[in-house]
């Protein structure tokens, strides 16, 4: 007779279970990342501002510290937890006529270092205007030695295409768009400087790398050309990769990923038409030139764009994109390089001119008519912010055990005496328990969170500390 080893058993049971939960925990994050990735909502959360002049770019210096240009030609330093606005002195005269005037503002990769700020702007030259690029450094709220180093070539007198978008690559190399200018034949001649993706060093000399560098009778500066007048540029947080977005004419607006040495074939192919309803050509595609990511017809005039942060996959992407004509913002998703799905956000509201999504995950947005800085909100968690960045202790927020089987154990920091409540979020982003709402002193706060009662999935538990808000992802098993 065999004796059976009792040990071995419950070693091979225990196993099994702890195999059985990993893959039940692996099974739900997925499903939860599929139903997470469904294109949320967005709404206004709250007007920070509005009292702005026709604004036109923004950038973070920080979570709380705004920086944001006006047609006009004025910047502004905004305060987002005093609401203190100021005006930055030292900016370039520019030229404003048409849809010329001071256009868009972004820091430098390495700005909490060197303080350097970068503009686009229209400016007056012999024969017309043309848009230029200049750079100068932050030193309290004045722009000190600013100094010009682009404009492009050649001067129009014209009021319309004058771009602009500015972004840094993970390598440090800017890159800026530049209209066609209202002279469609620009965008394919390479010996000018209109309807193109220009690259350049941080001190606006041209890398050696540029595809066009020694080529006779091409301009150095060309990255990629045929785009008719991108106003929406942004890199993917992960990949590195440049992505943007043009106006079409009556239609064919576009995304496209930017890429070395490209042609993007306006006017030569568009989905587009005339504004007089006309045909501009009854090409789409042809051979040596590069179709978009996805356009829209009819147009909606896209206008500014951000990269969500949300713990996508590196092949997956949701853009935000600020529509002018369309008066909405499009939520735009991507895999693989190919359109998933879209949605169209407060439809009605007004002329999106930009929007950026801060380092601490929140989404802002600034509008046309009404002129307008504003918070928004989404239907679901973004889970960019897992970190509370005002909290001087810098700690994450844990839980544990996480996945729960009933009772956990939540730990969060809260800088100074103010009101927290903690609450558990459903995977759509919905209300499921107030765990608590009260006063808590500054310091290191732990409380149990029972799941008793709720079904197993995937949930959120948000930490809302009245000026920022924080999400943690668990699993009830």
């Amino acid at each position: 007779m065999k004796t059976i080893n009792t040990d071995f058993f419950v070693f091979k049971l225990q196993l099994n279970t702890k195999f059985f939960l990993v893959l039940m925990f692996g099974m739900l994050v997925f499903s939860a990342h599929r139903s997470f990735s469904q294109t949320p909502e967005l709404f206004a959360d709250k007007v920070l501002i509005s009292n702005i002049s026709n604004p036109w770019g923004f950038t973070f210096i920080n979570s709380n510290e705004v920086l944001f240009t006006e047609k006009r030609g004025k910047v502004y330093r905004y305060t987002i937890s005093n609401d203190s606005l100021i005006e930055i002195s030292g900016v370039p005269t520019v030229s404003q006529n048409g849809q010329g005037g001071l256009l868009d503002i972004a820091l430098h990769p390495n700005f909490n270092t060197n303080n350097f700020v970068y503009l686009t702007y229209a400016v007056a030259a012999t024969g017309g205007q043309t848009t230029a690029l200049g750079r100068g450094k932050l030193v309290g709220n004045q722009l000190q030695n600013f100094t010009e180093l682009f404009r492009a070539l050649p001067i129009r007198n014209s009021g319309v295409h004058f771009g602009s978008r500015i972004v840094f690559d993970k390598n440090n190399f800017l890159y800026m768009s530049v209209g066609d200018r209202g002279v469609q034949d620009s965008a394919q001649g390479k010996n000018n400087h209109l309807g193109k993706v220009l690259r350049f060093n941080d001190d606006g000399s041209i890398p050696s790398t540029n595809p066009l560098v020694g080529v006779p009778n091409t301009r150095p500066e060309i990255f990629c050309w045929g785009n008719r007048n991108i106003q929406g540029m942004a890199m993917h947080p992960e990949t590195g990769e440049i992505y943007a977005h043009e106006h079409g004419p009556r239609g064919g607006d576009e995304l496209n990923l930017i890429k070395p040495n490209t042609n993007y074939g306006w006017p030569e192919v568009t989905f587009g038409i005339n504004y007089d309803g006309t045909p501009i050509t009854p090409d789409t595609t042809l051979p040596g030139m590069q179709l978009p990511l996805t356009y829209w017809v009819p147009s909606i005039a896209p206008c500014g764009m951000t990269f969500i942060k949300n713990g996508q996959p590196n092949n997956e992407a949701d853009i935000l994109i600020g529509a002018l004509a369309g008066s909405h913002i499009h939520w735009l998703k991507m895999k693989d390089d190919k359109r998933v799905s879209s949605t169209r956000s407060m439809n009605g509201y007004a002329r999106f001119r930009d929007v950026r999504q801060a380092p601490d995950g929140k989404i802002y947005a600034m509008t046309e008519s009404p002129n307008q800085f504003i918070l928004l909100r989404s239907s679901v968690p973004i889970l960019n912010s897992l970190e509370d960045e005002t909290t001087e202790l810098n700690e994450k927020i844990m839980l544990s055990p996480n996945p729960s089987f009933g009772e956990s154990s939540l730990s969060f920091n809260v800088s100074k005496n103010q009101l927290v409540s903690v609450r558990i979020m459903g995977s759509n982003g919905n209300l499921v328990k107030e765990v608590a709402s009260q006063n808590y002193a500054v310091g290191k706060h732990a409380m149990v969170i029972e799941s008793d009662e709720l079904p197993v999935g995937l949930y959120f538990i948000e930490i809302d500390k009245g000026d920022s808000k924080s999400f943690l992802k668990f699993v009830k098993m």
